[in-house]
């Protein structure tokens, strides 16, 4: 009489499984760790990104200024759109980005200097200190223009960095005279890139 064998998995055979896979998630967690640090900067940059052009909108949509304020002096990305000149119809806060919404890590630093046209190579080569120059905004009028105020108080570059790892992607947010608002990334060539600062 013949015996059926029964086939399975020895014990052996199941520990080296369990070290194969254990090596495997150990060499992929840098990568992902890395990975969530870079998408909390890139979603707090889209974040103002989006914030200036709703501002900007709604400046040309309603013919009057609107301001995009950056709210928290510690550098969270927090801000909020509302008309200059508040009325019934036009509200002080149109919308508002709280510091809890979002990534705790992700800081912002801005600069008022006018950046040079056309813009040099390296001209965003060094970060701003995340926290310096706020609290600061953007003010666009019923053209979608960039309004001219007393100096300094609209800010033509938002740097987005990380608040504990100087390695993680830095994202650059930056203000045109004209009312362009664009995200870049400092380490890529605009020449070769479009999505590259300069």
């Amino acid at each position: 009489m013949l015996s059926r064998r029964q086939g399975g998995v020895t014990l052996l055979e199941l520990m080296l499984g369990i070290v194969l896979m254990a090596l495997l998630l150990a060499m992929g967690v840098p990568s992902f760790s890395s990975w969530i640090r870079d998408t909390h900067n890139r979603t707090a940059a889209e974040s103002v990104l989006n914030g200036l052009q709703l501002a900007r909108n709604e400046a040309v949509r309603r013919n009057t200024v609107v301001r995009f304020s950056l709210t928290d002096q510690g550098g969270t990305v927090a801000w909020n759109v509302g008309c200059v000149a508040a009325t019934t119809t036009c509200p002080a806060t149109i919308q508002s980005r709280p510091a809890a919404e979002g990534s705790d890590q992700a800081r912002i630093g801005v600069s008022t200097t006018a950046i040079p046209t056309p813009i040099p190579s390296g001209q965003f080569d060094t970060a701003l200190t995340a926290g310096s120059g706020l609290l600061s905004g953007v003010s666009f009028d019923g053209l979608g223009r960039v309004t001219t105020p007393v100096a300094g108080t609209n800010f033509t570059r938002a740097d987005i960095v990380h608040a504990t790892n100087s390695n993680a992607r830095r994202y650059v947010v930056v203000v045109g005279t004209g009312g362009q608002v664009r995200m870049c990334d400092p380490k890529l060539p605009f020449a070769t890139n479009p999505q590259g600062c300069s």
